[in-house]
């Protein structure tokens, strides 16, 4: 900007100072501030309620002893005060902390069980607060907390809940690690504590391996390390598969052997992806007994399997049945 153009800027806004509508819009501006300032000195004037939440620390916990509740925190306290005294709270940037002197509540015992109910809890708050400020509430409204001396138990975990595969897979292994936590406890507790549970946990559906970290389910005075496992639920993908099966005879006296029309069978089976070059001819057993074809009237065998291996599913013979003749063998 040359100085012709801002000398006729500054002679502009110098005429609009002086001009009419410029006094009236600053005295407009002066009366609502002063309107603003009165609004707030009354406000300040007036009790009000404040929430402030505070972070509890527990301090002074003697070496080798270890909490095994958690405290809440933060705890929610709800004060009355004017608010000449509760913008100072406003003011109060960052957290506030409420310590619980361990020393003070300990009974010296192995465990113990500490409450700290509304009068003590107002008590310990008091010193943050002005001496006129009122505590209306405090959520939660009593404390408990519980601790033990050396106290602990190596014990199994077990998994709580449902797994379950899709329509085109299957559940090959569910794993929990680790498989045993360390718990804290009360003695008498711990020699009834056979495992620790997980809380209940739903999988349905799975098309893939899964994996979750899983909570543990704990009891008041009990503490569990780690607080969580993870759960591997190990999902494989069915697929098709056939073998062919001699069909052999068995305990046949000397002299005697069985030929069937035909000598083998098709055997239809569902197996994992993973399983599927291990699974054989081999881990199927077609057999029958003398003794079985004996009681039958005619010269037609039902084929039944002796063994299906593990993991194999919908498993189908075909054909069904075949003939057969026992046939005098050449000693």
């Amino acid at each position: 900007m040359d100085s012709s153009r801002f000398s006729r800027f500054l002679e502009s806004f110098k005429t609009f100072l002086l001009s009419r509508l410029s006094r009236e819009a600053l005295i407009f501006a002066f009366f609502v501030l002063l309107s603003a300032g009165f609004w707030l000195m009354q406000a300040l004037n007036e009790t009000n309620e404040l929430e402030i939440d505070y972070d509890l620390v527990l301090d002074n916990v003697p070496e080798g002893t270890v909490i095994t509740s958690e405290l809440p925190s933060p705890i929610e306290v709800v004060v009355r005060d004017k608010g000449t005294s509760l913008i100072r709270y406003y003011a109060h940037f960052g957290s506030r902390s409420l310590t619980i002197d361990f020393s003070q509540y300990d009974n010296g015992g192995s465990y113990g069980r500490v409450i700290l109910p509304h009068s003590e809890l107002e008590k310990l708050l008091q010193p943050s607060l002005d001496a006129s400020t009122r505590v209306v509430t405090i959520r939660p409204d009593t404390l408990e907390y519980y601790f033990t001396r050396g106290v602990s138990k190596l014990v199994p975990v077990e998994f709580v809940g449902h797994v379950e595969a899709d329509a085109f897979s299957y559940l090959a292994g569910l794993k929990v690690e680790p498989d045993s936590v360390t718990v804290w406890a009360e003695e008498h507790f711990l020699d009834s504590l056979p495992a620790v549970y997980t809380v209940s946990t739903s999988l349905t559906n799975l098309s893939q391996t899964t994996v979750r970290q899983v909570p543990l389910a704990s009891s008041k005075g009990m503490k569990c390390v780690p607080a969580e496992v993870t759960v591997t639920a190990e999902v494989d993908v069915y697929t098709e598969k056939r073998v062919e099966v001699p069909i052999v005879g068995t305990n046949f006296p000397a002299g005697l052997t069985l030929r069937t029309f035909p000598s083998t069978a098709t055997i239809s089976f569902r197996v994992g992806a993973k399983d599927y070059k291990t699974i054989t001819e081999d881990n199927f057993v077609l057999t029958a007994t003398y003794e079985e074809l004996m009681a039958l009237r005619d010269s037609i065998l039902p084929l039944q399997l002796r063994s299906v291996p593990d993991g194999v599913s919908q498993v189908r013979i075909q054909p069904e049945t075949v003939q057969f003749l026992i046939e005098q063998t050449e000693e």
